[in-house]
């Protein structure tokens, strides 16, 4: 118990110093730091999940808009299905170091913004993670002074268990056009588990966006060999629209969102067309990759020489919206209402405007909607909801027998929205 409570919150301590603040989100925490991606190795879209094992390797890339290289140390913590640090020693999941270098940079070649990029795989010949769970792995640099400048989320799985998936139409009937409601069996042959209410708990992650998950949901009933997670009117999200996209692969001709593009030797100035609000119109079947994005250029051989373009974005708006701040969505940003992507409404451009660098790749983004009541983003006046929309859920099936100190996972499951 006092592991946990030294373990517990926003700091994490070690005998080599004290980290200033993070939170177990994803997160970036240095201004410098920009197209931070956590996917398993050659599947640039995917979710950050792995197997105890290691077959599924996760890769990490980011850059640091500098010009010198930098010390960045990882950790990797382990979690519990809600995203506190368990209570296991570091010996208990990882074999080898829990910290070391990131060791592997190049700098960019012939760009107009100049970086370093780096790249980690996990598991690696110095760390490898033993037992499944929710991990957390944090970026810091300086070892001495230890500044977080990343956090990630990913999950390892052992599956035992057999998820079945069914859609329902949401009980509540204001849900009926614009949500989604997700139900599942969990089947354990080979797993006895005692007390399937005390022992089990699932979490539901709708287009990678944690911030939006349903975590720690116990068991409707359970039966012999099986577990039913089929609660009327709980699973329910959301549906959404598809999202708004952005093709920046190549810098040298335009794209069809591009509206104006300029080039000279020490910038690049992309100018957007005006997106509208969709909250009012109908549903239109868009294929998206669900919010996310992934970096690459059409322009070079050489990925080094993938390119940082400034991004101008306009949301048509004749006159401000009362008591709401808009701003900038996407995987590029967590889906985090953060100042730097707060748009700013303009009398002559009649809308709202924001301008931001990109890197070359292909992007999905949405407008979201804070109030003064509420600091998370609404997205259903900018972007609308259909049940419709083609979602992704991952579903994660935790397991403590008793006696446990740590959550297991013991189950894992994608599938694409659908009814």
């Amino acid at each position: 118990m006092l592991i946990r409570m030294l373990l517990s919150g926003s700091l994490f301590f070690s005998l080599k110093g004290t980290a200033q603040d993070f939170s177990y989100t994803d997160r970036i925490y240095s201004p410098t730091v920009k197209s931070v991606t956590f996917h398993p190795l050659g599947m640039g879209i995917a979710a950050a999940v792995s197997d105890v094992e290691g077959n599924t390797p996760l890769l990490l890339t980011f850059d640091d808009l500098t010009y010198d290289a930098r010390r960045f140390v990882y950790r990797i913590i382990h979690c519990d299905f809600d995203w506190e640090p368990s209570e296991l020693m570091e010996m208990e999941y990882v074999q080898g170091y829990t910290e070391d270098d990131i060791r592997q940079f190049a700098y960019s070649s012939k760009t107009t913004r100049s970086y370093v990029h780096y790249e980690l795989t996990l598991p690696n010949a110095n760390t490898r993670w033993t037992r499944s769970g929710n991990y957390l792995l944090v970026v810091f640099e300086d070892e001495d002074r230890r500044i977080p400048v990343i956090t990630r989320r990913f999950v390892v799985v052992d599956n035992q268990v057999q998820i079945d998936p069914s859609w329902s139409i949401p009980a509540q009937a204001s849900g009926y056009r614009t949500h989604q409601e997700l139900d599942f069996m969990v089947r354990h042959p080979r797993l006895n588990i005692r007390q399937p209410m005390q022992e089990i708990r699932a979490t539901v992650v709708q287009n990678g966006q944690w911030a939006n998950a349903l975590v720690g949901m116990v068991p409707f009933q359970f039966g012999n060999q099986y577990i039913s997670f089929d609660h009327q009117g709980k699973i329910v999200f959301a549906g959404g629209n598809e999202f708004r996209q952005l093709d920046l692969r190549s810098l040298w001709q335009r794209t069809g969102q591009m509206a104006d593009l300029v080039r000279s030797k020490t910038s690049t100035e992309v100018v957007l067309f005006r997106d509208r609000l969709r909250g009012e119109e109908p549903y239109f079947q868009n294929r998206d990759i669900n919010g996310r994005f992934f970096l690459e250029t059409r322009d070079q051989g050489n990925p080094l020489a993938s390119d940082y373009a400034q991004v101008l974005f306009t949301l048509d708006a004749p006159e401000p919206f009362l008591d709401k701040e808009v701003y900038l969505l996407g995987a590029f940003n967590d889906w985090l209402a953060l100042p730097e992507y707060k748009m700013i409404h303009s009398e002559a451009d009649k809308g709202y405007i924001l301008k931001k660098p990109l890197k070359q790749g292909f992007y999905n983004y949405a407008f979201g909607m804070t109030t003064s009541r509420e600091s998370r983003p609404d997205l259903r006046e900018t972007e609308g909801s259909f049940y419709e929309t083609e979602n992704e859920y991952l579903v994660f099936i935790y397991y403590r027998p008793f006696g446990a100190r740590a959550d297991e996972v013991i189950g894992y499951l994608q599938v694409q929205s659908g009814r």
